[in-house]
C-alpha cells in the first residue's frame, strides 16, 4: 500500500511539473532527493561523489521531465539518468585511480575486502563485496523495489541475465554469510 501511495503521489507530482507548476517540481525534488542519494552513496561509497551524482541527476530530470510521456514511469527513468550518473563517476575514478597508480607503482592488494568477508559482515559490507553489476541489480531490485523488467531498462541488459543476475549475487551472499558465522 505504501509503495502504491508513494508512486501515485509521484505521477501526480510529474503531471503537475509538465503543466509548469513550479512548486511542484520543488515537491518532486524534495520527494525524491534523499532516495537519489542513498542509492548513489552506496553505490559509490563516497559522500561527495554521491552528491555529485545526485545533482548531476535531478538536473538531468528538470531538462527532461517535459519530454516524459507516461508520468508512471518516472521511478525507471529517473533511475536510468542517475546510474548513468553513477556509472560516469566510478569510470572517472577508475581513470583517476590508474593514473595515480601508473604514476606510483601502486597496485590494489585487495586485503581490505578479505578482512571485510572474515569478519561479521553488515548487509551494506556484504554488498560492497559484491561485483558492481551485481550489487546494482540487488539494490534496484530489493531497496529500490524495481522489477525485472525496470531494471533491465535501467541497466540496458535482457531481462534473463538481471535474472541471472540476482540469481548469482543470492547465491554469493548466502555463500558469505555462512563464511562470516
Amino acid at each position: 500500500m505504501k509503495n502504491l501511495q508513494h508512486q501515485g503521489y509521484s505521477e501526480w507530482l510529474v503531471i503537475r511539473c509538465q503543466q509548469g507548476e513550479k512548486t511542484a517540481f520543488n515537491d518532486l525534488l524534495e520527494h525524491w532527493h534523499r532516495r537519489f542519494y542513498l542509492y548513489a552513496l552506496r553505490r559509490l561509497g563516497d559522500r561527495d561523489a554521491a552528491l555529485d551524482a545526485t545533482q548531476d541527476c535531478l538536473l538531468s530530470i528538470s531538462r527532461g521531465l517535459q519530454n516524459l510521456a507516461d508520468p508512471a514511469a518516472f521511478p525507471k527513468w529517473s533511475y536510468q539518468i542517475l546510474e548513468r550518473r553513477c556509472v560516469d563517476n566510478l569510470r572517472r575514478t577508475l581513470r583517476d585511480r590508474e593514473v595515480l597508480q601508473a604514476d606510483d607503482g601502486i597496485t590494489d592488494s585487495g586485503i581490505e575486502e578479505q578482512d571485510a568477508l572474515n569478519s561479521r559482515l553488515t548487509v551494506q559490507e556484504l554488498l560492497a563485496t559484491l561485483d558492481p553489476r551485481l550489487e546494482t541489480v540487488l539494490r534496484l531490485f530489493y531497496l529500490e523495489e524495481l522489477g525485472i523488467e525496470e531494471i533491465a531498462e535501467i541497466c540496458a541488459l535482457p531481462p534473463g541475465t538481471v535474472k541471472s543476475r540476482l540469481y548469482y549475487a543470492r547465491k554469493l551472499l548466502a555463500g558469505a554469510l555462512q563464511d562470516s558465522e
